[in-house]
């Protein structure tokens, strides 16, 4: 416990150490603190991530601000003292020893938050530290974790025990095995480490990697059993009992269990294959491997990845939408095609926040349409060698490249909200070249005076036969659509409003279904009459449910993706890299310490 006006001493000379009028007393008295007081350390580093994050702010908001001013934003992150060589060599070694110091305790202050336990301590998973052993294991990453009651005191850097149980609730856990396998779990995940080279995987989706010297690992569900392992592979763990394995490279043997546990077939699964089963069948499916339905890393991505292949975040500076050109999976920036006259085409617009739903972090601003002759497209990338192209889902028709290829999948997602309900017309839009007779579906209100659902001009989708959304609200609305295109333009569209889960597909019921013809190459935001503001956010386009709604976790407001990662290279002392990363973007990637011990 930290005395009030200790607490607010310690404060002034953190504040004074980030602003650079730290004296030198005040400094060897905060270093003294941090040396001897874990609630202390503890507060400083919120106090410095807090610090961190708000100057990679300012460099995120405000790249043309900080261009103009003559300065590198990198600059917001340096002591003053490392950018004046103008100092007195006096007051520079003063500095440079103060700022080693302070830089040991904060980084000792976090090595010791995870390996300075008492021997008495109580571990997650009902585990009595008076009879471990030696771990099998250790919580080498973390992304945005939330842990279930029984894992409380898991976390980044946690040595795991046998005996132990992991219960993942929310975000990307990565573990690394005494024998140098690892396993990067996503939530929600649970498993049971049964002892150093045998662990239980009662339900969750993980990425693996085990190499030939961990090749005695033995993992299994309700259904599978694999062993023999060497090999990188994907593995999805149901409730329910069903398994699916996908294998990257190399090779292990796969046994497959009954309902009551016992083996009814063996096989080996080698790289690029794929075997789905399940406790209800006796049948095995095989097919490919896909790597893209699991996270195989930690490190940030800003291009396409794990089936992504399309992104709006709408990480613009407020003002004009036309000629933004952001995000990824797009041929050219957004282009007004029409505008209401009084209003001008900056009516077209993004606005401040995001959007945000239950489950998924939002990042950057929105798109508001905010006058009613509006319409703004951004035309996606189908051409030869692109992203589209390269997963196969582009097709000629009439020398159009369009996203639509028979026998494919593909899912959209975004966030959209109005104002008013009932007040003309309004539509995110999927549209095959520009123009209304183009349009391949609408999401919104009023197309055809059929009010809040989904019409489709080029199908001829009108009054008598539009599939309803339900009661139209001024809430923010999370739309997915499964597209399923089918031989001979015979394609269906499965609608999910609000879908009960962001992580499992199978539990999500089709708000409105589709048939017809619904190949696409751009996406238009609409909003004609009255006198409403149509806005959207987070239009997502990928392979897989999972690729557009979301891995991170999180919840409503939550602004901060934090990642932390140790590394422990064999032949070299033990190294810890605490790390924060600012709203998802690779760019604000920011070290806050580094310490060998």
């Amino acid at each position: 416990m930290i005395h009030t006006s200790d607490e607010r001493r310690l404060l002034r000379a953190i504040g004074n150490l980030c602003n650079d009028t730290l004296k030198e007393s005040e400094g060897r008295w905060l270093a003294q603190q941090l040396r001897d007081s874990q609630a202390m350390r503890d507060l400083y580093v919120d106090y410095m991530s807090m610090h961190a994050n708000l100057s990679s702010e300012v460099a995120l908001l405000n790249p043309v601000l900080s261009e103009s001013a003559g300065f590198d934003a990198a600059q917001l992150a340096t002591p003053k003292t490392a950018r004046n060589s103008a100092l007195p060599n006096s007051r520079m070694r003063s500095w440079l020893f103060m700022a080693a110091s302070l830089l040991f305790v904060f980084v000792l202050g976090g090595a010791l938050s995870y390996s300075l336990m008492s021997n008495d301590q109580q571990l997650a998973g009902g585990v009595d530290a008076n009879k471990l052993t030696a771990p099998v294991a250790r919580v080498t990453s973390t992304q945005n974790c939330r842990w279930a009651e029984s894992s409380t005191e898991i976390g980044y850097g946690s040595e795991l025990h046998a005996g132990q149980e992991i219960n993942l609730r929310e975000g990307l856990a990565e573990l690394t095995f005494a024998d140098g396998a690892t396993m990067l779990l996503e939530s929600p995940a649970t498993l049971v480490l049964e002892s150093a080279d045998k662990i239980e995987i009662r339900e969750g989706r993980l990425a693996a990697r085990v190499p030939p010297e961990s090749s005695r690992l033995s993992i299994h569900t309700k259904t599978l059993n694999l062993c023999n392992v060497d090999a990188e592979f994907g593995l999805l763990a149901r409730e329910t009992g069903a398994s699916e394995l996908h294998v990257f490279t190399g090779s292990l043997e796969a046994n497959f269990l009954d309902s009551a546990g016992q083996q009814r077939e063996q096989m080996e699964v080698r790289g690029s294959e794929a075997v789905r089963t399940s406790a209800s069948t006796t049948t095995i499916y095989e097919f490919p491997a896909n790597a893209a339905n699991f996270v195989r890393t930690m490190t940030p991505t800003q291009g396409p990845h794990d089936g992504l292949l399309a992104y709006e975040g709408f990480i613009y500076p407020e003002g004009p939408l036309t000629a933004q050109n952001g995000g990824f999976g797009w041929a050219g920036p957004w282009s007004t095609i029409a505008a209401d006259r009084d209003a001008g085409p900056d009516s077209n617009s993004v606005s401040a926040r995001s959007l945000s739903t239950s489950g998924m972090v939002p990042r950057g601003n929105h798109a508001a349409i905010v006058a009613h002759q509006n319409r703004i497209r951004r035309t996606l990338a189908t051409s030869v060698g692109g992203v589209f192209d390269v997963a196969g889902l582009v097709e000629n028709r009439d020398a159009v490249r369009l996203i639509g290829r028979d026998g494919t999948t593909l899912y959209v997602s975004f966030l959209q909200r109005v104002d008013k309900v009932d007040d003309g017309f309004y539509g995110l839009e999927l549209h095959r070249g520009d123009g209304n007779h183009n349009r391949v579906l609408c999401l919104g209100n009023g197309a055809d005076e059929t009010g809040y659902g989904v019409t489709s001009a080029v199908n001829v989708y009108g009054k008598a036969n539009f599939p309803s959304l339900g009661s139209e609200d001024t809430s923010e609305n999370l739309f997915v659509l499964k597209f399923t295109f089918g031989s001979e333009n015979r394609d269906t569209v499965e609608v999910f409003r609000n879908p009960v889960s962001l992580r499992d597909e199978q539990k999500c019921i089709p708000s409105a279904v589709l048939k017809g013809n619904f190949a696409f190459d751009r996406i238009s935001l609409a909003n004609f009459h009255g006198s409403k503001i149509h806005e959207v956010d987070e239009i997502r386009i990928g392979t897989h449910f999972l690729a557009v709604t979301g891995r991170w976790g999180g919840e409503r407001g939550r602004l901060l993706r934090g990642l932390t990662h140790i590394e422990t290279p064999s032949q070299a002392p033990r190294t810890t890299t605490l790390t924060l990363q600012y709203s998802g973007n690779s760019r604000n990637f920011l070290p806050l310490g580094v310490i060998a011990y």
